[in-house]
Protein backbone atom coordinates (compact mmCIF):
# COMPACT_ATOMS: atom_id res chain seq x y z
CA UNK A 1 0.00 0.00 0.00
CA UNK A 2 2.84 2.34 0.88
CA UNK A 3 5.60 2.99 -1.08
CA UNK A 4 9.10 2.10 0.45
CA UNK A 5 10.46 5.84 -0.10
CA UNK A 6 11.54 6.92 3.08
CA UNK A 7 10.18 10.20 4.60
CA UNK A 8 12.06 12.64 7.23
CA UNK A 9 10.29 14.98 9.29
CA UNK A 10 12.65 16.65 11.59
CA UNK A 11 10.61 19.41 14.34
CA UNK A 12 12.06 19.38 17.44
CA UNK A 13 14.48 17.98 20.03
CA UNK A 14 12.94 14.20 20.41
CA UNK A 15 14.21 11.18 22.12
CA UNK A 16 13.13 7.80 21.08
CA UNK A 17 10.33 6.15 22.91
CA UNK A 18 10.27 1.93 22.31
CA UNK A 19 7.70 1.51 24.37
CA UNK A 20 3.40 2.28 24.03
CA UNK A 21 0.42 2.28 25.50
CA UNK A 22 -3.16 2.98 25.49
CA UNK A 23 -4.00 6.86 26.14
CA UNK A 24 -6.67 6.97 29.38
CA UNK A 25 -9.16 9.17 28.06
CA UNK A 26 -10.73 10.11 24.56
CA UNK A 27 -13.31 12.62 23.92
CA UNK A 28 -16.66 11.77 22.86
CA UNK A 29 -20.02 14.10 21.85
CA UNK A 30 -22.58 14.64 24.21
CA UNK A 31 -24.95 13.08 22.03
CA UNK A 32 -28.20 13.73 23.72
CA UNK A 33 -32.09 14.97 22.60
CA UNK A 34 -31.43 17.97 24.69
CA UNK A 35 -28.29 18.95 23.94
CA UNK A 36 -27.51 17.68 27.86
CA UNK A 37 -25.31 15.49 29.12
CA UNK A 38 -25.07 11.67 27.72
CA UNK A 39 -22.58 10.08 25.91
CA UNK A 40 -19.44 12.74 27.08
CA UNK A 41 -16.08 11.98 27.22
CA UNK A 42 -14.39 9.03 28.98
CA UNK A 43 -11.80 6.92 29.98
CA UNK A 44 -11.10 4.95 27.24
CA UNK A 45 -8.28 5.38 24.61
CA UNK A 46 -7.31 3.52 21.23
CA UNK A 47 -5.58 0.21 21.44
CA UNK A 48 -1.80 0.75 19.22
CA UNK A 49 -1.63 -1.39 16.95
CA UNK A 50 2.21 -3.22 17.28
CA UNK A 51 3.48 -4.45 13.91
CA UNK A 52 4.28 -8.02 13.90
CA UNK A 53 5.48 -8.67 10.44
CA UNK A 54 2.11 -10.98 9.61
CA UNK A 55 -0.49 -8.12 9.32
CA UNK A 56 -2.21 -8.18 6.06
CA UNK A 57 -0.97 -5.15 4.13
CA UNK A 58 0.96 -4.57 0.85
CA UNK A 59 3.82 -2.13 1.38
CA UNK A 60 6.18 -0.52 4.18
CA UNK A 61 5.84 2.01 6.62
CA UNK A 62 7.65 5.30 5.21
CA UNK A 63 9.95 6.77 8.33
CA UNK A 64 8.97 9.80 9.77
CA UNK A 65 12.47 10.56 11.71
CA UNK A 66 13.33 12.59 14.25
CA UNK A 67 17.03 11.58 15.00
CA UNK A 68 17.81 9.59 12.12
CA UNK A 69 16.48 6.16 13.05
CA UNK A 70 17.09 3.10 11.23
CA UNK A 71 13.91 2.70 8.47
CA UNK A 72 10.60 0.98 9.92
CA UNK A 73 9.52 -2.30 8.68
CA UNK A 74 6.22 -2.06 10.14
CA UNK A 75 3.33 -2.10 7.65
CA UNK A 76 0.23 0.20 7.45
CA UNK A 77 -2.98 -1.04 8.74
CA UNK A 78 -5.90 -1.68 6.31
CA UNK A 79 -7.77 1.42 4.68
CA UNK A 80 -10.35 1.90 7.15
CA UNK A 81 -10.33 4.86 9.47
CA UNK A 82 -10.75 2.67 12.58
CA UNK A 83 -8.62 0.06 11.78
CA UNK A 84 -5.89 -0.79 14.51
CA UNK A 85 -7.54 0.79 17.35
CA UNK A 86 -10.48 1.44 19.69
CA UNK A 87 -13.49 3.78 20.12
CA UNK A 88 -15.35 4.12 23.66
CA UNK A 89 -17.96 3.73 21.38
CA UNK A 90 -19.51 1.60 18.20
CA UNK A 91 -16.93 -0.21 17.18
CA UNK A 92 -14.52 -3.01 19.07
CA UNK A 93 -10.67 -3.90 17.33
CA UNK A 94 -8.24 -5.14 19.01
CA UNK A 95 -7.04 -6.08 22.42
CA UNK A 96 -7.04 -3.54 25.69
CA UNK A 97 -3.55 -3.52 26.78
CA UNK A 98 -2.75 -4.82 30.02
CA UNK A 99 -1.61 -2.04 33.14
CA UNK A 100 1.64 -2.31 32.76
CA UNK A 101 1.70 -1.42 28.98
CA UNK A 102 -0.01 2.32 29.82
CA UNK A 103 1.58 3.39 33.06
CA UNK A 104 4.93 5.55 33.22
CA UNK A 105 7.66 3.41 35.56
CA UNK A 106 9.56 6.72 37.61
CA UNK A 107 12.02 5.10 38.49
CA UNK A 108 13.09 4.62 34.91
CA UNK A 109 11.98 8.31 33.78
CA UNK A 110 14.35 9.57 36.47
CA UNK A 111 17.33 7.87 35.47
CA UNK A 112 17.02 9.21 31.74
CA UNK A 113 16.16 12.80 33.23
CA UNK A 114 19.38 12.50 35.01
CA UNK A 115 20.96 11.60 32.28
CA UNK A 116 20.08 14.37 29.82
CA UNK A 117 22.84 17.30 30.11
CA UNK A 118 22.38 19.59 33.00
CA UNK A 119 20.93 22.66 30.96
CA UNK A 120 18.24 20.51 29.86
CA UNK A 121 16.95 19.11 33.06
CA UNK A 122 14.81 21.94 34.33
CA UNK A 123 12.62 22.19 31.55
CA UNK A 124 12.71 18.03 31.21
CA UNK A 125 11.64 18.15 34.64
CA UNK A 126 9.06 20.92 34.63
CA UNK A 127 7.37 19.25 31.49
CA UNK A 128 6.94 15.89 33.83
CA UNK A 129 5.77 17.88 36.06
CA UNK A 130 2.84 19.44 34.61
CA UNK A 131 2.04 16.82 32.45
CA UNK A 132 1.23 14.60 35.98
CA UNK A 133 -0.22 18.10 37.73
CA UNK A 134 -2.45 18.34 34.21
CA UNK A 135 -3.68 14.69 34.26
CA UNK A 136 -4.88 14.81 37.87
CA UNK A 137 -6.61 17.80 37.10
CA UNK A 138 -8.22 16.18 34.05
CA UNK A 139 -9.43 12.98 35.83
CA UNK A 140 -10.83 15.31 38.58
CA UNK A 141 -12.58 17.50 35.93
CA UNK A 142 -13.86 14.34 34.13
CA UNK A 143 -15.25 12.59 37.27
CA UNK A 144 -16.94 15.58 37.79
CA UNK A 145 -18.66 15.91 34.01
CA UNK A 146 -20.19 12.09 34.84
CA UNK A 147 -21.64 13.36 37.83
CA UNK A 148 -23.46 15.94 36.26
CA UNK A 149 -24.37 13.68 33.11
CA UNK A 150 -25.56 11.04 35.20
CA UNK A 151 -27.62 13.58 37.15
CA UNK A 152 -29.32 14.77 34.05
CA UNK A 153 -30.35 11.36 32.73
CA UNK A 154 -31.23 9.63 35.98
CA UNK A 155 -33.83 12.73 36.28
CA UNK A 156 -32.31 14.27 39.71
CA UNK A 157 -31.89 17.69 37.53
CA UNK A 158 -32.87 18.50 34.35
CA UNK A 159 -33.50 22.29 34.55
CA UNK A 160 -32.44 24.82 31.83
CA UNK A 161 -29.42 25.51 34.49
CA UNK A 162 -28.40 21.64 34.61
CA UNK A 163 -27.91 21.72 30.76
CA UNK A 164 -26.00 24.49 30.82
CA UNK A 165 -23.45 23.68 33.88
CA UNK A 166 -23.02 20.25 31.81
CA UNK A 167 -21.88 22.05 28.50
CA UNK A 168 -19.57 24.41 30.73
CA UNK A 169 -17.86 21.40 32.64
CA UNK A 170 -17.74 19.53 29.46
CA UNK A 171 -16.08 22.93 27.79
CA UNK A 172 -14.01 23.00 30.57
CA UNK A 173 -12.60 19.08 29.68
CA UNK A 174 -12.28 20.18 26.48
CA UNK A 175 -9.67 23.17 27.35
CA UNK A 176 -7.64 20.70 29.76
CA UNK A 177 -7.32 17.78 27.22
CA UNK A 178 -6.06 20.55 24.60
CA UNK A 179 -3.79 21.52 27.29
CA UNK A 180 -2.51 18.59 28.26
CA UNK A 181 -2.11 17.43 24.61
CA UNK A 182 0.38 20.59 24.84
CA UNK A 183 2.21 18.95 28.11
CA UNK A 184 2.53 15.70 26.34
CA UNK A 185 4.10 16.72 22.97
CA UNK A 186 6.47 18.92 25.17
CA UNK A 187 7.24 16.26 27.46
CA UNK A 188 7.92 13.49 24.44
CA UNK A 189 10.68 16.17 23.55
CA UNK A 190 12.25 14.95 26.79
CA UNK A 191 11.64 11.95 27.87
CA UNK A 192 10.43 8.60 26.84
CA UNK A 193 7.06 8.43 28.69
CA UNK A 194 4.88 5.87 27.93
CA UNK A 195 1.85 8.05 28.91
CA UNK A 196 2.53 10.71 27.23
CA UNK A 197 2.71 9.03 24.04
CA UNK A 198 -0.23 7.20 24.25
CA UNK A 199 -1.99 10.67 25.69
CA UNK A 200 -0.33 11.97 21.73
CA UNK A 201 -1.83 8.93 20.44
CA UNK A 202 -5.45 10.11 21.76
CA UNK A 203 -5.41 12.99 20.82
CA UNK A 204 -4.31 13.30 17.40
CA UNK A 205 -7.39 10.30 17.00
CA UNK A 206 -9.37 12.53 18.54
CA UNK A 207 -8.50 15.64 16.25
CA UNK A 208 -8.54 13.59 13.20
CA UNK A 209 -12.22 12.48 14.13
CA UNK A 210 -12.99 16.09 14.89
CA UNK A 211 -11.76 18.06 11.94
CA UNK A 212 -9.21 19.93 14.27
CA UNK A 213 -6.20 19.77 12.04
CA UNK A 214 -3.47 22.58 13.76
CA UNK A 215 -0.08 22.75 14.68
CA UNK A 216 -0.22 20.38 17.76
CA UNK A 217 -2.08 17.56 14.89
CA UNK A 218 0.92 17.81 12.66
CA UNK A 219 3.65 17.73 15.35
CA UNK A 220 2.01 14.63 17.26
CA UNK A 221 1.21 12.72 14.37
CA UNK A 222 4.50 12.98 12.75
CA UNK A 223 6.18 12.36 16.10
CA UNK A 224 3.95 9.08 16.60
CA UNK A 225 5.00 7.66 13.11
CA UNK A 226 8.71 8.24 13.64
CA UNK A 227 8.51 6.44 16.91
CA UNK A 228 6.81 3.60 15.21
CA UNK A 229 3.35 4.15 15.18
CA UNK A 230 1.39 3.43 12.09
CA UNK A 231 -2.04 4.18 12.49
CA UNK A 232 -3.75 5.12 8.91
CA UNK A 233 -5.68 8.35 10.93
CA UNK A 234 -2.11 9.18 11.28
CA UNK A 235 -1.33 9.64 8.13
CA UNK A 236 -4.29 11.62 7.33
CA UNK A 237 -4.13 13.84 9.88
CA UNK A 238 -0.30 14.36 8.97
CA UNK A 239 -1.32 15.35 5.51
CA UNK A 240 -4.52 17.10 6.16
CA UNK A 241 -2.61 19.70 8.95
CA UNK A 242 0.35 19.79 7.00
CA UNK A 243 -1.76 21.26 3.99
CA UNK A 244 -3.79 23.91 6.78
CA UNK A 245 -0.21 24.83 8.49
CA UNK A 246 1.80 25.38 5.64
CA UNK A 247 4.19 22.50 5.67
CA UNK A 248 2.92 21.84 2.13
CA UNK A 249 6.55 19.54 1.86
CA UNK A 250 5.62 17.57 4.26
CA UNK A 251 1.82 16.86 2.81
CA UNK A 252 3.15 16.23 -0.80
CA UNK A 253 5.68 13.23 0.95
CA UNK A 254 3.14 12.01 2.91
CA UNK A 255 0.28 12.31 -0.31
CA UNK A 256 3.54 10.33 -2.43
CA UNK A 257 4.25 7.98 0.29
CA UNK A 258 0.36 6.65 0.45
CA UNK A 259 -1.84 5.12 -2.50
CA UNK A 260 -5.44 6.18 -3.66
CA UNK A 261 -6.52 3.44 -1.59
CA UNK A 262 -5.19 4.71 1.65
CA UNK A 263 -6.54 8.14 1.09
CA UNK A 264 -10.16 9.64 2.06
CA UNK A 265 -12.07 11.86 -0.94
CA UNK A 266 -10.90 14.92 1.00
CA UNK A 267 -7.12 13.84 0.89
CA UNK A 268 -7.44 13.16 -2.36
CA UNK A 269 -8.95 16.62 -3.31
CA UNK A 270 -5.71 17.73 -1.44
CA UNK A 271 -3.49 15.78 -3.26
CA UNK A 272 -4.16 17.12 -6.57
CA UNK A 273 -4.30 20.93 -5.74
CA UNK A 274 -1.62 20.76 -3.72
CA UNK A 275 0.26 23.61 -6.35
CA UNK A 276 -2.80 25.82 -6.04
CA UNK A 277 -3.48 25.49 -2.09
CA UNK A 278 0.03 26.31 -1.35
CA UNK A 279 0.12 29.54 -3.96
CA UNK A 280 -3.41 30.30 -1.73
CA UNK A 281 -2.15 29.53 1.29
CA UNK A 282 0.91 31.77 0.81
CA UNK A 283 -1.18 35.07 -0.48
CA UNK A 284 -3.20 34.27 2.80
CA UNK A 285 -0.19 34.67 4.69
CA UNK A 286 1.07 38.30 2.88
CA UNK A 287 -2.62 39.53 3.20
CA UNK A 288 -2.26 38.43 7.23
CA UNK A 289 1.09 40.38 7.49
CA UNK A 290 -0.10 43.25 5.53
CA UNK A 291 -2.81 44.13 7.97
CA UNK A 292 -2.84 45.41 11.18
CA UNK A 293 -5.21 43.50 13.55
CA UNK A 294 -5.93 46.05 16.35
CA UNK A 295 -7.89 47.45 13.22
CA UNK A 296 -10.38 44.49 12.11
CA UNK A 297 -13.90 43.89 13.38
CA UNK A 298 -14.42 40.84 15.60
CA UNK A 299 -18.05 38.90 16.39
CA UNK A 300 -17.71 36.44 19.11
CA UNK A 301 -20.30 33.43 18.73
CA UNK A 302 -21.32 31.52 21.66
CA UNK A 303 -22.55 27.90 21.04
CA UNK A 304 -23.82 24.86 22.21
CA UNK A 305 -20.06 23.90 21.63
CA UNK A 306 -18.45 26.71 23.76
CA UNK A 307 -17.38 29.73 22.18
CA UNK A 308 -14.99 30.84 18.89
CA UNK A 309 -13.72 34.34 17.67
CA UNK A 310 -14.24 35.18 14.05
CA UNK A 311 -12.22 38.07 12.59
CA UNK A 312 -13.65 40.28 9.61
CA UNK A 313 -11.57 41.17 6.57
CA UNK A 314 -13.41 45.05 5.30
CA UNK A 315 -10.61 45.42 2.36
CA UNK A 316 -11.44 42.66 0.34
CA UNK A 317 -14.96 42.97 1.34
CA UNK A 318 -16.47 45.72 2.72
CA UNK A 319 -20.04 45.47 1.99
CA UNK A 320 -20.89 42.03 2.65
CA UNK A 321 -18.73 42.50 6.40
CA UNK A 322 -20.90 45.53 7.04
CA UNK A 323 -24.19 43.48 6.16
CA UNK A 324 -22.83 40.66 8.46
CA UNK A 325 -22.32 43.31 11.51
CA UNK A 326 -25.79 44.54 10.64
CA UNK A 327 -27.64 40.99 11.08
CA UNK A 328 -25.29 40.13 14.24
CA UNK A 329 -25.98 43.96 16.11
CA UNK A 330 -30.35 43.03 15.87
CA UNK A 331 -29.53 39.54 17.05
CA UNK A 332 -30.42 37.80 13.56
CA UNK A 333 -28.11 34.89 14.49
CA UNK A 334 -29.01 34.10 17.82
CA UNK A 335 -30.89 30.86 18.40
CA UNK A 336 -30.01 29.72 15.08
CA UNK A 337 -28.88 26.24 14.20
CA UNK A 338 -25.85 24.87 12.37
CA UNK A 339 -28.19 23.12 10.03
CA UNK A 340 -25.29 21.34 7.54
CA UNK A 341 -22.17 20.38 8.85
CA UNK A 342 -20.07 18.24 7.08
CA UNK A 343 -17.04 16.27 8.14
CA UNK A 344 -13.79 17.30 5.88
CA UNK A 345 -15.78 20.56 4.61
CA UNK A 346 -17.44 23.17 6.69
CA UNK A 347 -20.28 23.97 8.64
CA UNK A 348 -23.02 26.31 7.91
CA UNK A 349 -25.36 28.68 9.71
CA UNK A 350 -27.91 31.41 9.20
CA UNK A 351 -30.42 29.35 7.78
CA UNK A 352 -33.62 31.00 9.71
CA UNK A 353 -35.60 29.07 7.88
CA UNK A 354 -34.33 25.00 8.48
CA UNK A 355 -34.80 24.69 4.73
CA UNK A 356 -32.00 25.57 3.29
CA UNK A 357 -33.63 28.57 1.78
CA UNK A 358 -33.11 31.13 4.77
CA UNK A 359 -31.89 34.17 4.20
CA UNK A 360 -32.06 37.98 5.40
CA UNK A 361 -34.38 39.59 2.50
CA UNK A 362 -32.01 41.18 1.46
CA UNK A 363 -28.76 40.15 -0.75
CA UNK A 364 -25.85 41.24 -1.50
CA UNK A 365 -23.44 41.94 -4.43
CA UNK A 366 -20.80 39.84 -4.87
CA UNK A 367 -17.23 40.98 -3.46
CA UNK A 368 -15.14 37.66 -4.27
CA UNK A 369 -13.62 39.25 -7.57
CA UNK A 370 -12.69 42.58 -5.96
CA UNK A 371 -9.09 43.32 -5.64
CA UNK A 372 -7.63 41.63 -2.09
CA UNK A 373 -10.31 39.16 -2.26
CA UNK A 374 -9.07 36.13 0.21
CA UNK A 375 -9.24 32.88 -0.33
CA UNK A 376 -10.87 29.46 1.20
CA UNK A 377 -8.54 28.00 3.95
CA UNK A 378 -9.68 26.17 7.11
CA UNK A 379 -11.03 28.78 8.93
CA UNK A 380 -12.12 31.10 6.48
CA UNK A 381 -15.52 32.83 6.86
CA UNK A 382 -17.43 32.62 3.45
CA UNK A 383 -20.86 34.03 2.80
CA UNK A 384 -22.96 31.45 0.95
CA UNK A 385 -24.96 31.61 -2.26
CA UNK A 386 -27.75 29.25 -3.88
CA UNK A 387 -26.25 26.50 -5.79
CA UNK A 388 -26.69 25.56 -9.01
CA UNK A 389 -25.00 22.66 -9.39
CA UNK A 390 -21.62 21.59 -11.07
CA UNK A 391 -20.13 23.96 -8.59
CA UNK A 392 -22.04 27.00 -9.78
CA UNK A 393 -23.96 29.73 -8.04
CA UNK A 394 -26.64 32.04 -8.41
CA UNK A 395 -25.03 35.77 -8.87
CA UNK A 396 -25.27 38.21 -6.31
CA UNK A 397 -27.31 35.45 -3.63
CA UNK A 398 -25.50 35.78 -0.61
CA UNK A 399 -27.57 36.79 2.13
CA UNK A 400 -27.54 35.68 5.74
CA UNK A 401 -26.32 31.50 5.42
CA UNK A 402 -22.31 31.63 6.19
CA UNK A 403 -19.80 28.49 6.16
CA UNK A 404 -16.83 27.77 8.12
CA UNK A 405 -14.25 25.49 6.53
CA UNK A 406 -12.89 22.96 8.19
CA UNK A 407 -10.34 22.24 5.08
CA UNK A 408 -9.08 24.41 2.47
CA UNK A 409 -11.46 24.56 -0.72
CA UNK A 410 -9.14 26.76 -3.51
CA UNK A 411 -12.02 26.42 -6.02
CA UNK A 412 -14.21 29.12 -3.59
CA UNK A 413 -11.98 31.76 -4.70
CA UNK A 414 -13.60 33.49 -7.36
CA UNK A 415 -16.65 31.69 -6.67
CA UNK A 416 -18.17 33.35 -3.08
CA UNK A 417 -16.97 36.04 -0.83
CA UNK A 418 -14.64 35.14 2.08
CA UNK A 419 -15.46 37.73 4.92
CA UNK A 420 -13.13 36.85 7.54
CA UNK A 421 -11.69 33.99 9.72
CA UNK A 422 -11.51 32.15 12.76
CA UNK A 423 -8.86 33.07 14.65
CA UNK A 424 -9.77 31.56 18.18
CA UNK A 425 -12.07 28.54 19.18
CA UNK A 426 -11.38 26.57 15.74
CA UNK A 427 -11.61 23.53 17.41
CA UNK A 428 -15.26 24.44 18.62
CA UNK A 429 -16.50 25.71 15.47
CA UNK A 430 -14.43 21.60 14.25
CA UNK A 431 -16.23 20.16 17.18
CA UNK A 432 -20.37 20.50 15.96
CA UNK A 433 -22.39 17.57 15.37
CA UNK A 434 -22.02 16.68 12.31
CA UNK A 435 -25.43 17.19 10.21
CA UNK A 436 -26.65 16.07 6.75
CA UNK A 437 -30.14 17.00 5.76
CA UNK A 438 -29.97 15.04 2.37
CA UNK A 439 -29.11 11.56 4.59
CA UNK A 440 -32.29 9.21 4.81
CA UNK A 441 -33.47 8.84 8.16
CA UNK A 442 -34.18 5.17 9.12
CA UNK A 443 -37.53 4.25 10.88
CA UNK A 444 -38.02 5.30 14.88
CA UNK A 445 -33.97 6.71 14.04
CA UNK A 446 -33.72 9.06 17.40
CA UNK A 447 -32.69 12.69 15.49
CA UNK A 448 -30.47 13.79 17.80
CA UNK A 449 -31.00 17.96 17.62
CA UNK A 450 -27.89 19.93 15.54
CA UNK A 451 -25.64 22.22 17.73
CA UNK A 452 -26.53 26.24 17.55
CA UNK A 453 -25.70 29.48 18.28
CA UNK A 454 -26.80 30.80 21.49
CA UNK A 455 -25.44 34.99 20.93
CA UNK A 456 -23.52 36.11 18.52
CA UNK A 457 -22.04 39.71 19.66
CA UNK A 458 -19.57 42.40 18.03
CA UNK A 459 -16.29 42.87 20.16
CA UNK A 460 -14.75 45.25 18.28
CA UNK A 461 -16.59 46.76 15.82
CA UNK A 462 -13.22 48.16 13.51
CA UNK A 463 -13.46 50.91 11.10
CA UNK A 464 -16.36 52.87 9.67
CA UNK A 465 -17.58 51.22 6.85
CA UNK A 466 -20.04 52.18 3.69
CA UNK A 467 -23.39 50.75 3.48
CA UNK A 468 -24.10 47.20 2.10
CA UNK A 469 -24.89 47.11 -1.81
CA UNK A 470 -28.30 44.87 -2.41
CA UNK A 471 -29.40 44.00 -5.46
CA UNK A 472 -32.96 42.67 -6.39
CA UNK A 473 -33.01 38.85 -6.26
CA UNK A 474 -36.23 38.69 -8.11
CA UNK A 475 -34.54 40.14 -11.56
CA UNK A 476 -31.31 37.59 -10.26
CA UNK A 477 -33.12 34.39 -10.78
CA UNK A 478 -34.93 35.91 -13.71
CA UNK A 479 -31.24 36.64 -15.40
CA UNK A 480 -30.33 33.11 -14.26
CA UNK A 481 -33.56 31.11 -16.07
CA UNK A 482 -32.64 33.15 -19.64
CA UNK A 483 -29.09 31.77 -19.49
CA UNK A 484 -30.33 28.75 -18.81
CA UNK A 485 -29.01 27.95 -15.64
CA UNK A 486 -32.54 27.80 -13.62
CA UNK A 487 -35.84 26.54 -15.05
CA UNK A 488 -38.50 28.72 -14.40
CA UNK A 489 -41.34 27.03 -12.42
CA UNK A 490 -45.08 26.43 -13.96
CA UNK A 491 -47.74 29.30 -12.42
CA UNK A 492 -49.51 25.83 -11.67
CA UNK A 493 -47.14 23.78 -9.97
CA UNK A 494 -47.49 23.40 -6.54
CA UNK A 495 -46.00 25.58 -3.77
Amino acid sequence: MVHSAHLTFVLALSLPVAVMGSGRVSAQDDESAANAATDSATEAGPVLFQPSGDEESSGTTPEFSFGGSQPSTSKLPAADEHAGHDHSHDHEHGESPSPDQIHDDPEQLKVVLEGLPEEVQPDAKAAWDLFKKLDQQLADEMLELRRTQLFYRNGYDQTPSAVIAFREQRNKVWDLMDDQFEAALDLMRFLPSVEAVSYVVTMVQHHVDNDIYDEKTYEGAARLLDIGQNFRFLYLGLGRSAVTTGHFDVAKRVYESLTEEDLEEADLKLKYQLEELEKQYKEEQEAIAKTDPETLPQVQFETTKGNFLIELFPDAAPSSVAHFLKLVENGFYDGLDFSVVSQNILALSGDASGDGRGNSGQFLVDEQDREGARPGLRGSVAIAKMPLGDGKFVENSGSSQFAILYLPIPSLKGQQTVIGRVIEGMGVASRMRRVDPTEKKEKNQIQLPPDAIIAAEIVRRGPELPEPVYVDMKAEIEKAVKAGLLKKKPQNAPQ
